[in-house]
């Protein structure tokens, strides 16, 4: 994404020196009209603006503080630091002391994670989660509306941009890990998985994670990286343990996480997240998806196991992890109605988030009570889960939505 965010600027009119590991990427920034860097640090000597986008912490504190080419000690008086990496939010303020330790407490600080991916990176449509002090955000909205489309600013100052990414992550790591569960039991039924697919899209199971993911999943393809089971674990790490951290209870999230864990034991870790389906296949099916994907309107399987049992799955899993994700994003001081907006406009959106949330809004209580269509949807998931169980199918995360169901009384 870094490689794409740079050639847009460029594109775009800005100066852009930079720097990375991958020599095609910066080739690539050249071909843009952007200027390769040696280095962090010469990259950062010219700049009034230093656009940082690395995987994690460690990597940005390589960056910027590496005896032999760290970008802080080289950066002109009063530059910004705009870190796009999506860390814990506590690793801001660590940051912040770091460059003051540093002897550089002139240098600005903004935190401002990214989503979107690197298509959207190199068209200047990311969602920008921006936080820090006004006249810094200001200051350089230049640069932050080159790269982004929607823009966010999140009250709170620094570490805010990253618990807003870290909500909606919440709901992107529940939904990644549910297309595998679904479309498992799914293929494991025998039901036509193209079928499934279609139905689903139009229907109160949908999410953008499925509609975006399916296609990998009914293609059998894995080896096409466009996001890596490693950034989702990465992510869903950080929501966890935050909650942990801050004494906040999150069973669905810990069962995705959990899940993400173990398609790195299967050996999937730099694989595409849409090959997670292969945990809940049989070890001699594990192409069953796409094998099954004929179009051939199979609407019914083994053990009574339908298309609306799949709907049923999804629905209820959503439901469930759109209240744990309202509840914990009040408990961590986020602006819950900004963040509604975030979610429905991004990649964690589902039907069922669209249907709840404005519900529990009104009754100002995020609990399964404030949705009236919770009743319902418990029933059904149950029922999914005696045939799934009868099958002998695990369904973890919707096994966690109901018990949350039941705890949520």
């Amino acid at each position: 994404m870094g490689g794409g965010m740079a050639r847009n600027l460029a594109k775009c009119g800005f100066e852009v020196h930079g720097y990375d590991l991958y020599q095609p990427s910066v080739d690539k920034l050249v071909e843009a009209g952007g200027k390769a860097a040696p280095s962090p640090a010469k990259a950062a000597e010219s700049a009034d603006v230093l656009v940082l986008m690395v995987v994690n912490n460690q990597q940005a504190d390589a960056v910027l503080f590496d005896p032999e080419g760290g970008a802080v000690a080289a950066l002109r008086k009063e530059a910004t630091i705009i870190l796009c990496s999506t860390t814990a939010p506590a690793y801001q303020h660590e940051l912040r002391r770091h460059i003051d330790e540093a002897g550089r407490p002139d240098v600005r600080l903004l935190d401002c994670p990214v989503s979107g991916g690197s298509i959207r990176a190199a068209n200047g449509t990311l969602s920008i989660f921006s936080s820090g002090p006004d006249a810094h955000l200001d200051a350089v909205a230049d640069v932050l509306n080159a790269m982004a489309d929607p823009l966010y600013r999140i009250p709170g100052g620094i570490s805010m941009g990253s618990v807003a990414k870290m909500c909606h992550q919440h709901q992107a790591a529940t939904n990644i890990i549910m297309v595998s569960e679904a479309m498992g039991l799914a293929a494991v039924a025998g039901l036509d998985t193209k079928t499934v697919y279609e139905a689903i899209n139009q229907s109160a199971g949908w999410s953008w994670m499925f509609e975006n993911r399916g296609p990998h999943m009914l293609g059998n393809d894995w080896g096409t990286v466009h996001s890596a089971v490693s950034i989702i674990l990465k992510d869903a790490k950080i929501v966890a343990e935050h909650a942990r951290n801050t004494g906040f209870p999150l069973p669905l999230e810990n069962a995705a996480t959990e899940l993400y864990i173990a398609g790195t034991h299967a050996g999937f870790t730099k694989e595409d997240d849409a090959g997670l389906v292969r945990l809940y296949l049989p070890k001699d099916k594990q192409d069953a998806v796409g094998q099954l994907a004929k179009g051939e309107q199979t609407r019914q399987g083994k053990g009574d196991v339908t298309v609306e049992t799949i709907v049923d799955v999804l629905a209820g899993v959503h439901l469930a992890s759109t209240s744990e994700c309202m509840k914990f994003a009040q408990y961590v001081g986020m602006d819950v109605e900004l963040l509604v907006d975030i979610i429905t406009r991004g990649a964690g959106s589902s039907n069922m988030f669209k249907t709840a949330v404005p519900q529990m809004l009104k009754a100002g209580d995020f609990s399964l009570h404030s949705v009236k269509e919770s009743s319902g949807i418990q029933t059904n998931l149950k029922a999914a889960l005696d045939k799934a169980a009868a099958l002998g199918q695990p369904l973890p995360m919707a096994a966690a939505a109901f018990q949350q169901m039941l705890f949520d009384r």
